[in-house]
């Protein structure tokens, strides 16, 4: 009897559940499994060309100005609570100070769980050091994969959250003065990361302090050769994200989970390789004692060149990306 009352739903008050003349006992159902949005990749391409569009976003510019408007409205539209973060910093390029913002979306700030980060950097190099032709090097890189690539990812997934939210909270940051190191620069960090660790140093009031993090960067790239830059040392001409170095010490779980989800997708760009230690937006927070990785590709061949651009990208990539940050959130 006890068994049988476990199975039963009472239709009304009074009424019983067992052998005699009761209701037919109604087996309790299991709670509905939260559905999960697709990734849209043409979509999430078309906002890497919008970056794009504006021209190099670095420092100072007229295009990071015009991006930061048009990142503050993508995020806006997608129901988020925006916070923004002004700061003013010299450079590892520059000793002049510029203005950078920090922005930030809070979805489903009162689902249970812990707070998932996730991360990625809009501002683009001032500096393209590393194209082959020394008459390039002291222009700006266009920053499609470096840059623009993480972004859209994220942006396409506020979609999806404004859509259906979800299960537990997560915050979008889009951090600016990433990508402005220097060699040799007496900045911490070489002047690298100056955002997300202004970000980390100073985290808003108003927000909750994420336990997990994942970050995403020059998740862009294709597979074709490009004869201009070649094949540089440590690149190749295919998509690949092997596991990078701090992510794989700080985070071997959280390493497991991604890249078992991506493997069970078929998402093959996602390789167990070990790779480099990169100095990186999520470093910042790992110190802070939050378990974080870096989901990027290390060096595709337009790195820091002023071939960084759209058409040296494919909405494949951002979609095994996509995909597989969709899955982990909304399905594990």
């Amino acid at each position: 009897m006890r068994v049988l009352a476990a199975l039963c739903v009472y239709a009304a008050l009074g009424a019983s559940c067992g052998s005699g003349g009761g209701p037919a006992p109604v087996p309790i159902q299991p709670p509905p499994a939260v559905e999960r949005p697709a990734f849209d990749a043409q979509r999430a391409f078309d906002d890497l060309e919008a970056q794009c569009d504006f021209g190099a976003r670095v420092p100072g510019s007229d295009a990071h100005d015009r991006c930061l408007q048009f990142l503050l409205q993508r995020l806006t539209d997608a129901g988020a609570r925006v916070v923004t973060q002004d700061f003013s910093s010299a450079t590892g390029l520059s000793e002049q100070e510029h203005d950078f913002t920090n922005l930030l979306g809070l979805f489903a700030e009162d689902a249970p769980g812990e707070v998932l980060l996730l991360g990625a950097h809009w501002d683009s190099r001032a500096r393209a050091d590393e194209d082959p032709d020394p008459a390039n090097r002291d222009r700006p890189v266009p920053g499609a994969n470096d840059g623009a690539s993480g972004v859209a990812v994220l942006l396409e997934l506020t979609r999806a959250f404004a859509d259906i939210p979800p299960p537990r909270p997560v915050i979008v940051a889009l951090f600016d003065a990433e990508d402005q190191g220097g060699y040799g620069s007496s900045l911490p960090n070489s002047g690298w990361i100056i955002g997300s660790q202004r970000l980390a140093d100073d985290w808003p009031d108003d927000l909750p302090w994420p336990d997990q993090m994942i970050l995403v960067d020059l998740v862009g790239g294709d597979n074709e050769h490009n004869e201009r830059v070649g094949t540089p040392p440590r690149s190749n001409d295919h998509f690949d994200l092997p596991i990078e170095g701090n992510s794989l010490e700080n985070a071997p779980n959280l390493v497991d989970q991604v890249w078992s989800i991506a493997e069970r997708l078929g998402h093959d760009a996602f390789e167990r390789t070990p790779g480099r230690h990169i100095t990186d937006d999520h470093v910042p927070f790992q110190r802070a004692g939050v378990e974080a990785i870096d989901i990027i590709e290390f060096v595709p061949p337009e790195w820091h060149t002023i071939d960084d651009t759209p058409e040296h990208c494919s909405p494949d990539s951002l979609l095994q990306v996509g995909d597989t940050l969709l899955e982990f959130i909304y399905g594990g």
